[in-house]
């Protein structure tokens, strides 16, 4: 922050605190009403399907209270029953004509209540049925007795049926859908026929389109679909069982439930009558108005943020230009004579006009100690200079380890002992002149590394070192195993708690040698090992094309192992990495005899 201009610290601080003005007010005022909304949006939507569901539950219940008027009128328990007892193969009705009349009138008389009912009609055991309603068709008694509302009705023993959609069978029409609520009709034990009353399709079709992005299915009691038409639903069989199963688990703890299932809100209540309601809207389309009133503020906000900042800008470049003309006039002073390039008087405001001057002063004074600086006290900075750069002479760093390694086996402290020891054979091998070596001094210089490591780890480490001595004096760069070794230990694995096991081993494959390096960490991402391929390809290039002096010298250690190798090797250099869940493994390797 220090180095920065006045004025880029002027708009960095005032562009802060626009951004967080901005931000504070997107989460605090704004956020807090956009959640308000989306709570209305949703409690508005519970008490729509609501709405729906209870004209939906009046829609069936019509039917059932018409099925039982028409059941308990006496006319037509005496005209079913006489015609119970006909044996005639014609339909009772078709020849009594006055029973006829008086079950029709009492029928009417029911369903005039409300003009909903499409038909209403009642069955004899042995198949005589007297109708009124839509349009019909004469059917044989046998016939009668083969309807699904009959069959169905008989197996209830009384309660009440529920089908459809579907064509009325007793209509010459087939282009109509209807619902069919029947019954078996009793007194006492005694069941003397069957009543059944049609509703359209059409009025319940009405009720479940509360909106058009709003989708209603209907589940009656045996989890089958009632609404609606099987070829009116735009989801998968399978879609819809999943919605039906995961509504009954919210069920469970009551009779209605809202909740939020694979992008879509769903809105479950359970009818009186034993049946489901589900009310299903893509969430997109439910909080659409409310998502592009979010879009919109947010992108006013941007406009007005950047409005801001743009003001700022230009005020802070208006307030810092005598501050940028005195910083360049300071960068161009000539320490030759000490002149400050500038007019004080040239400066806009009164400050930096002081500040222009305090600098001009300053430069005197500086000029001033300039000519006291006599030889004797750059001499005596030289010589400080040189005594401090003798402190860090290896012999020093070699002499002090072992003084420490005595000091310890007087007090009986073997362990500092040997990591002194490990310590100094590993700088003697550092400090070497010859770049140089064999792999026998890296192997040994790699089980110093690792010796010294265990002291850090303790049992949380464990390696192995195998060597075929074949290879022991094959010549190879020096610090080729140690930095992946490092590697190994400081990044292949999740935690320093974790159990560390590295494997080491070296042999000879025909003319090629390999060695091996092994562990049991998390092994590289396939970010790093994208990133190792890419880096061993640009060092390719730039080592084959002569420009080695572009290649970067904090290379990571994989890949300053590598480059060393191949400025040797060249296309003979073996350097893979094979990584799975449990480890990671990194052969190194070359030609015997290169």
């Amino acid at each position: 922050m220090k180095h920065r201009s006045q004025r880029r610290n002027l708009f960095l601080s005032f562009t802060v605190v626009i951004i967080a003005f901005t931000i504070a007010y997107l989460l605090l005022i704004f956020g807090r009403d956009y959640q308000n909304s989306k709570e209305r949006y949703l409690n508005d939507r519970a008490q729509l399907v609501g709405q729906v569901a209870s004209q939906a539950e009046n829609y069936f219940s019509l039917m059932d209270n018409i099925l039982l008027q028409i059941i308990y009128s006496d006319a037509i328990y005496e005209a079913l029953t006489a015609a119970n007892h006909d044996l005639s193969p014609t339909n009772y009705f078709d020849i009594n004509l006055q029973a006829k009349k008086n079950c029709t009138q009492d029928m009417s008389a029911y369903i005039s209540i409300t003009n909903q009912i499409s038909r209403a009609s009642i069955f004899g055991v042995r198949g005589d049925y007297c109708s009124i309603g839509s349009p019909r068709r004469n059917l044989n008694t046998s016939d009668i007795l083969e309807l699904d509302a009959v069959k169905n009705a008989e197996l209830l023993n009384g309660s009440l049926c529920i089908q459809g959609p579907s064509a009325d069978p007793l209509s010459s029409s087939s282009d109509k859908l209807y619902y069919s609520a029947s019954r078996l009709s009793k007194r006492g034990y005694v069941s003397y026929g069957y009543t059944e009353v049609l509703q359209s399709y059409e009025n319940l079709e009405k009720i479940c389109q509360p909106a058009p992005t709003v989708d209603i299915f209907i589940f009656d009691g045996s989890e089958q679909l009632l609404y609606p038409a099987p070829s009116y639903v735009t989801v998968s069989e399978e879609v819809l069982r999943s919605r039906y199963q995961e509504a009954c688990a919210h069920l469970d703890s009551g009779d209605t439930s809202q909740f939020e299932y694979e992008g879509e809100i769903i809105s479950s209540i359970k009818l009186n009558n034993g049946f489901t309601l589900l009310a299903v809207e893509n969430r997109m389309d439910l909080f659409e108005y409310l998502y592009h009133i979010r879009n919109t503020t947010f992108f006013f906000a941007f406009l007005v943020s950047l409005f801001s900042i743009w003001i700022v800008y230009y005020i802070s470049k208006y307030t810092s230009q005598s501050v940028e003309k005195l910083t360049a006039a300071v960068k161009k002073i000539d320490f030759h004579d000490y002149i400050l390039p500038l007019n004080p008087d040239d400066c806009t405001t009164h400050e930096t006009r002081q500040l222009a001057q305090a600098t001009g002063q300053m430069l005197q004074k500086l000029q001033q100690y300039a000519v006291l600086s006599s030889e004797s006290q750059m001499r005596e900075l030289q010589a400080t200079i040189v005594a401090l750069q003798s402190q860090l002479n290896p012999h020093f760093i070699n002499n002090t380890l072992a003084a420490i390694s005595s000091a310890a086996l007087s007090s009986g402290d073997f362990n500092i002992v040997n990591m002194c020891s490990h310590l100094s054979r590993i700088l003697i091998y550092t400090q070497e002149v010859d770049t140089a070596t064999t792999l026998k001094m890296e192997f040994e210089y790699t089980e110093h590394y690792l010796a010294l490591m265990k002291y850090r780890y303790g049992d949380r480490l464990e390696y192995t070192l195998k060597f075929d001595h074949a290879l022991e004096e094959i010549p190879v760069p020096r610090l080729i195993l140690q930095p992946l070794v490092e590697n190994c230990i400081y990044h292949g694995f999740n935690s320093d708690r974790a159990l560390k096991k590295i494997d080491i081993s070296g042999e000879a494959d025909g003319n090629t040698w390999k060695i091996y390096i092994t562990d049991n960490g998390r092994g590289f991402s396939e970010e790093s090992k994208a990133a190792i391929h890419d880096g061993q390809e640009r060092i390719k290039r730039l080592l084959d094309s002569g420009q080695a002096s572009y290649i970067r010298s904090d290379e990571l250690g994989v890949l300053n192992t590598f480059s060393r190798l191949y400025i040797r090797q060249k296309q003979n250099t073996v350097f893979e990495i094979h990584s799975t869940h449990s480890g990671a493994t990194v052969t190194i390797g070359g030609l015997i005899y290169d």
